[in-house]
């Protein structure tokens, strides 16, 4: 909906109370909306052109047509509930009803009549259903907020630029409220009238001896003050003083006349001598039009100005200009901008100015934001909106009029514009003065730039300096560029005048003797009775040569060499630059750290502001090299790594004498792979230079790694096993076993299983212990266990016995059935290749609770029976049947899975359920509580006051519809931020 826009504003309305005919009230601000499509520089270009044409007066109609929408509501029954009366019942019959459209007519008449160019387009619609208002005392015209129901179902969103609420009023009457684009007003102006009989001869249709109705003067009237609320420009006519305009009342035409004036722009204002009212620029921007290009913030106003300033709108303003000296009207130089819309939608934390130099920002409260004056210039003030949709920005020129005086002033004789230049007025002293010209409003830049040409004018007249070249203590010919013809005086500093006339091609050629350094050489030119200012230039030090450097090693720490005395010398060395004088004697010796291999070193010299070009050199490298540094060794490393210096080699050799190299990285690093070593056996490490200097050597002992490992073992029993076996973990690498007093060492290792074998077949004959030790890569002992060494056993029987399974039922049966003999004492069921254990047995039979677990017919299933020492001595096999196959009255199949359940934050159970299950029940240790609701495979049971420690046993038992028992799953009870 279109309305949802308007959220992105706020509009505040002021409404104030005046007596027009019977009551007006208005809004001294319209709302605004920034619909996605709006481009404020459409705006602030149809403001401008609005706000040009009132300034000229110029009254030129519009070049095409404008039509301005209307929607009439003529309510033909309305009950106004007084607040301390009797309610008042006010009906329109046909005849009202037609004359309501004789004063419609009679209003579209008289504006298109004002206005050729302006088309009226009037809805007229009859809205006949009764309507209950409140309202105050005798108030008989509808407000809007009266029927903003019957509004928002008869007037589309947008759809016009104005609308009339018409009901019965005996005296007639209107009031008025600029809510444009507000959600109630449907985006448009709103009038509420009074539809009278007074001054009316001929009712229903229009008055003989009248030009317009006394109802369609109320409704000019409040047209214009819909026009004023639009608030385009500053100033408008007061639809309430005629009279002080010097309109008076037409017996047979009211205030038609006055009415006519100010919608065309022709009232004349008493105080300024000028017509104002509503011009035709005026009429083109429509509420309907202003919703597509209105900014979401705008109305800027200049507040808190000089004392006697009024409050200024900046929207319409390329630039706002304050002087540097600005003072407010409370002597401070602070000033304000707020916004007549808008101004809740800026961010205050985003604005922003572009030269805070110029202008800073203080701070934005209560919908102003504040600035500051700091100097002159100019900045651009932007105030985006929150979002950052839109931005308002505003170009601000802060100049200083004493100063472009001074500065206009100073070009000319005695300070008076009245008179010829100076003769020291050049180029660049009108250029300043015209920068700050340049940053005055155009009314107060006027004379000071008519200053400017004139000083420009007599400048360009005048003969211009000389030019003269760069002169350096070297130099023997100079070339002066001057205007052709001209004769050019050279001024040298031992005294000497030399002249020449300046050749067609602008050139003077001088022959001059070698010039001392520091000294300043003049010349000026004249031609035809003109001379020309002085042009000057200062000796220079002429191009010198680069310094000589000695070769630089590794273990220098003085830069040496030769240059001009005097001169400063730069030494770059690496990154690092130093410096020094050279000596009278032309040689320098620049103190340095040491540097590294190949670094490179640059000198060169500077004298009189001249620098030399660079000579550069590279460290020689002529250093033997330290001992380089090994990390620690251990015995499991397989890489030795240390530091040295970059581009050492580095040759690491072991206790067998077997050599590996490396280089040592830009990073100091070095690393060498090599094979582990053990524990104790030394490494020694040498690092050889670039230039074959060999370090000492740096001997490294290999440290040992501690070793850790376990192992578990199994009794051996004589004539059966062979091997005695176990597990082990960590370093384990052997073994060691004890027999009585003879010790034996080996085994076999899986180390990718973690197991072991150690032959014993030949060793474990006697019944009794042995030891076995688990050994490291050197002989130590990691762990120790025992165990027995055991004859095979002839007196272990294995029990015989049957069992006999009766056929199962599913969707009928829960249990299977049937009957053992002999030794047997428990029984499994194997089902598809799955076993389950469980049962009861007893006194020759025994149950198998199978419910969950056989659930398909196709598949098999045995019975099996065990010992009292689990070994298995008997099998039957069970017949499959299902009930489906014969009735319905089964037992059903299906599964619960319940989550887990939250002590203090979860208030009921929850979880899936499949297949036929039709109710659950829970369980809560011995107790069963019943209930909960089953929707869709979820189920919910409430049980907050039901559960209440993570010790009870909670389960949640499914049922079929037969009331089976055919599911259960346990709740996990967990603690709160568990």
């Amino acid at each position: 909906m279109k309305e949802l826009f308007l959220k992105r504003l706020r509009v505040v309305f002021v409404v104030i109370s005046i007596i027009c005919l019977v009551t007006v009230s208005f809004s001294a601000n319209i709302g605004r909306v920034h619909a996605d499509t709006a481009v404020k520089e459409d705006y602030y270009t149809v403001l401008k052109q609005l706000t040009e044409q009132v300034e000229k007066e110029d009254h030129t109609p519009l070049q095409e047509k404008v039509t301005w929408k209307f929607k009439w509501l003529v309510f033909t029954d309305v009950t106004f509930n007084q607040e301390n009366a009797t309610p008042e019942h006010r009906t329109l019959d046909s005849n009202d009803q037609r004359y309501a459209k004789v004063v419609a007519d009679d209003f579209k008449k008289s504006l298109e009549a004002a206005n050729p160019n302006i088309l009226v387009d009037i809805d007229l619609e009859m809205y006949t259903t009764p309507i209950q208002v409140t309202t105050s005392n005798n108030d008989f015209i509808l407000h809007e907020s009266q029927i903003a129901d019957v509004l928002a179902a008869k007037v589309p969103y947008g759809a016009y630029d104005s609308i009339f609420a018409v009901s019965d009023s005996l005296g007639g009457g209107g009031v008025t409220k600029a809510t444009y684009y507000s959600d109630i007003t449907r985006g448009a102006a709103y009038s509420g009238i009074g539809l009278s009989k007074l001054h009316v001869n001929n009712y229903p249709e229009h008055s003989t001896d009248r030009t317009i109705e006394y109802s369609t003067d109320i409704a000019l009237h409040e047209f214009c003050h819909q026009m004023q609320m639009a608030g385009l420009i500053d100033s408008y006519p007061d639809v309430h003083g005629s009279t002080t305009y010097g309109y008076t009342n037409d017996p047979k035409n009211g205030w038609m006349k006055f009415y006519t004036d100010y919608l065309t722009g022709n009232v004349k204002d008493p105080k300024t001598g000028k017509l104002i009212g509503i011009y035709p620029e005026m009429w083109r921007l429509t509420p309907r039009y202003l919703q597509e290009i209105v900014p979401i913030i705008r109305g800027g106003i200049w507040g808190f100005r000089p004392s006697g300033e009024t409050d200024q709108s900046i929207d319409v303003l390329e630039k706002v200009y304050i002087p540097v000296d600005y003072k407010n009207m409370y002597g401070s130089s602070w000033f304000d901008f707020y916004f007549k819309v808008g101004s809740e939608e800026i961010g205050a934390n985003n604005i922003k100015s572009s030269n805070t130099n110029v202008v800073q920002f203080l701070n934005f409260d209560n919908a102003i934001a504040r600035m500051k004056v700091v100097g002159t210039g100019e900045t651009t003030l932007t105030f985006p909106t929150k979002n950052g949709s839109y931005t308002y920005t505003k170009q601000v020129v802060i100049y200083d009029e004493k100063a472009a005086q001074v500065a206009v002033n100073g070009l000319f004789e005695a300070a008076d514009v009245n008179q010829s230049i100076k003769l020291a007025t050049d180029q660049q002293a009108i250029d300043n003065a015209q920068k700050l010209v340049n940053s005055l409003p155009d009314n107060i830049a006027v004379n000071l730039q008519a200053a400017i040409d004139r000083a420009q004018k007599e400048l360009d007249a005048r003969v211009s300096m000389p030019v003269l070249p760069t002169v350096t203590e070297d130099t023997k010919t100079i070339v002066i560029k001057g205007v052709p013809g001209a004769r050019i005086i050279v001024h040298l500093p031992d005294g000497l005048e030399i002249s020449k006339t300046v050749s067609a091609n602008g050139e003077a050629t001088f022959t001059i003797d070698n010039q001392v350094i520091g000294t300043v050489i003049k010349a000026i030119q004249s031609l035809n009775g003109k001379v020309s200012l002085e042009a000057s230039t200062t000796v220079k030090q002429g191009a010198i040569a680069a310094p000589t450097m000695e070769s630089v090693t590794t273990e220098n720490t003085l830069v040496k060499g030769t240059g001009l005395a005097g001169a400063t010398i730069t030494i770059q060395a690496g990154t690092i630059t130093y410096t020094g004088v050279i000596t009278t004697n032309g040689t320098y010796a620049i103190v340095i750290p040491k540097q590294a291999k190949d670094t490179t070193i640059t000198a060169s010299q500077t004298k009189n502001g001249v620098t030399s070009s660079t000579v550069s050199i590279k460290v020689i490298d002529n250093r033997t090299p330290t001992a380089p540094i090994v990390n620690t060794i251990k015995d499991s490393d397989t890489i030795i790594t240390g530091t040295g210096t970059q581009g050492d080699t580095i040759q690491v050799t072991t206790s067998a004498g077997v050599k590996y190299k490396s280089v040592v990285a830009a990073d100091g690093k070095w690393s060498v792979t090599v094979p582990s070593q053990l524990a104790g056996t030394t490494i020694s490490v040498i690092a050889t230079a670039p230039n074959g200097k060999v370090s000492p050597k740096n001997d490294v002992i290999v440290l040992e790694t501690p070793q850790e490992g376990k192992l578990t073992t199994n009794d051996f029993t004589i004539s059966k096993d062979k091997n005695i076996v176990g597990t082990f973990t960590g370093d384990v690498v052997t073994f060691r076993v004890t027999i009585g007093s003879n010790v034996y060492k080996g085994g076999t290792l899986d180390k990718g299983k973690g197991t072991y074998t150690f032959y014993a077949l030949d060793k474990a004959i006697q019944s009794g212990i042995f030891k076995i030790e688990a050994l490291d890569k050197y002989g130590k002992v990691l762990d120790t266990k025992t165990a027995n060494i055991v004859k095979t056993s002839t007196e272990i029987q294995v029990g015989t016995g049957t069992v006999t399974a009766n056929g199962f039922v599913i969707h009928q049966d829960k249990s299977l059935t049937g009957s053992y003999t002999g030794d047997v004492t428990a029984v499994k069921l194997v089902y598809d290749g799955v076993t389950y254990s469980g049962g009861t047995v007893a006194n020759g039979s025994y149950t198998f609770y199978a419910l969950d677990k056989i659930i398909d017919k196709t598949k098999t299933a045995y019975m099996y029976g065990y010992d009292a020492k689990g070994n298995k001595i008997a099998t039957s096999t069970i017949s499959l049947s299902d009930a489906k196959d014969h009735n319905t009255n089964m037992v059903g199949i299906g599964t619960v899975q319940a989550n887990d359940f939250t002590l203090y934050v979860d208030g009921n159970i929850t979880g899936i359920f499949t297949g036929d299950v039709k109710s659950i029940k829970v369980r809560v240790n011995d107790t069963t509580y019943s209930g909960g609701s089953l929707v869709s495979g979820q189920f919910i049971f409430y049980a907050r006051d039901k559960i209440s420690s993570t010790s009870q046993v909670v389960v949640v038992d499914g049922y079929d519809s037969n009331g089976n028992k055919i599911a259960t799953s346990t709740v996990t009870v967990k603690n709160k931020g568990y």
